[in-house]
Order: structure tokens, then C-alpha cells, then sequence
């Protein structure tokens, strides 16, 4: 069965972060202007994808910005070769990052920045926070406060091993692609966003008062509860708000 709609309703990352969570195997054609896309899915990954004389990965950081335009959904269809092998989750972060790259909106926010002196000095309340939600939140297996230059401000993890500096960047490259496409879309401003996981969810919610930090959880999707999930982060982003340097 097709699915058609407009990038208005529903825009590009959306629509392969869709595609994918539901673990399609599709055809993808994307109408823009006088462009044409088209992304072919297997079980939930990208494997190719073809714009004019472009093919594979390039096509969906060139499309990752188009804001206008209609699509078309065709269910069953196989992909007729391999040109892309990254994740769809890498392919959206790349591709926020190329968008970022592009933009100067930024600028006045990282000027805005604590310095180091300030940092360290309220790393270990953050840190407390941080701490203190843990015990609170069903499934809890990380969190982190984040910059949007990416960041981390404080973390914490009851997983060792975590790598907190790539996964705070890697959150603030999707929350900023999120971020842009709700501006696009003209859909107000963002407050939060909820990415849902094979194993996980991972709630991203702006430090209130400000759009320079936010905070970053992670439960498992399994034994976690997104009520709890988004009551106790909400809490604690208001707690941590409080303890920026002003």
C-alpha cells in the first residue's frame, strides 16, 4: 500500500527515521521543485539512494534541507543496488552536522558559553542532579547536560564504558537537525524531543529559559516508562537551570 504526502506535514528526517523504525523494505520518491529523490529501504535500513548524478549518502545530506515538496511511499520494493552502508541514525547526524556547518544562527550562542573556570565549578552539583534523576527514572542508563557547541557539561552513567563526549555530540547534531525542521516547518518553538530506539529512548529537553544547553536521558526502552521518563527529566532540567552560572 502507498503512503503519499507533503514535506509540509511530514519532513525528510522524519520520514526516514519512519521508514526505518518500522523496518521497511520501500521505494522513496521525493518531489522538490524540479528535483526528484529516490531512497530505497531494506528491513529498516537505507541501502541506496539516487538524485540526478548523485548516488548513495550524498543524496541524503543534499535532501536532509528541503522543507517543500510531495513524497510517495511504495511498500515491497527492493532495492536494485547498495551505494549507502552507514546507519540511518549516522546519516542524520552527518547530516545535521554538514547543516550546522552552514548555518551562522549559532554564532551569538557560543559567545554566550560558560568558560572553563565555570564549568568545573558547578560540575559536581550538575553532576548531583544528575546523580539524584538516576534513582528516579525506571530503566535509566545515562544522562548528560550538553552545550549546543556539543559539549558535555556533566555526566552520568551506570553503564562504564560510555563514550559521554560522542554521545553528547551525537545528541546535539539530531536535536539541532530536529530543531531546524520544526523552524522549516514553522511549528513553533521546540521544548523537547523523543527519539525511539531499537533498545532505548532517548528524551532531549532545552534547559528552560534557554536555547544554549539541554539535557540528554537515556532508558532503556524495555523496562523504562515515558511518563516517568519525561515527568522526572522535565523536573530535573528545571533544577539544573537553576544551577547555571548566570
Amino acid at each position: 500500500m502507498a503512503m503519499r504526502g507533503n514535506l509540509k506535514d511530514m519532513v525528510v528526517a522524519d520520514l526516514i527515521q519512519h521508514i526505518c523504525q518500522d523496518r521497511k523494505t520501500a521505494k522513496l520518491n521525493i518531489q522538490h521543485a524540479k528535483d526528484q529523490a529516490i531512497l530505497y529501504f531494506k528491513e529498516g535500513r537505507i541501502d541506496h539512494a539516487v538524485l540526478g548524478e548523485y548516488t548513495g549518502e550524498e543524496v541524503i545530506y543534499r535532501i536532509l534541507n528541503w522543507a517543500e515538496g510531495t513524497f510517495d511511499l511504495e511498500n515491497g520494493v527492493e532495492p536494485p543496488q547498495v551505494s549507502i552502508t552507514n546507519t540511518w541514525e549516522a546519516l542524520l547526524m552527518e547530516g545535521a552536522r554538514r547543516l550546522d556547518e552552514n548555518s551562522h544562527d549559532l554564532d551569538p550562542v557560543q559567545k554566550e558559553l560558560p568558560t572553563n573556570k565555570e564549568v568545573e565549578s558547578m560540575d559536581i552539583k550538575l553532576e548531583d542532579i544528575l546523580k539524584e534523576m538516576s534513582t528516579d527514572v525506571s530503566g535509566y542508563i545515562a544522562s548528560t547536560v550538553v552545550g549546543m557547541d556539543g559539549l558535555s557539561l556533566a555526566s552520568h552513567a551506570r553503564t562504564k564504558g560510555l563514550d559521554v563526549e560522542v554521545i553528547s555530540a551525537q545528541a546535539t547534531m539530531l536535536f539541532k537537525l530536529v530543531e531546524t525542521s520544526v523552524t522549516k516547518l514553522g511549528a513553533g518553538s521546540l521544548e523537547d524531543n523523543l527519539t525511539t530506539l531499537d533498545n532505548a529512548y532517548i528524551m532531549m529537553h532545552f534547559l528552560p529559559g534557554s536555547k544554549q544547553f539541554f539535557l540528554a536521558l537515556a532508558v532503556d526502552r524495555k523496562t523504562g516508562n515515558l511518563g516517568n521518563m519525561r515527568l522526572i527529566s522535565k523536573m530535573a532540567a528545571e533544577r539544573i537551570s537553576k544551577a547555571m552560572p548566570r
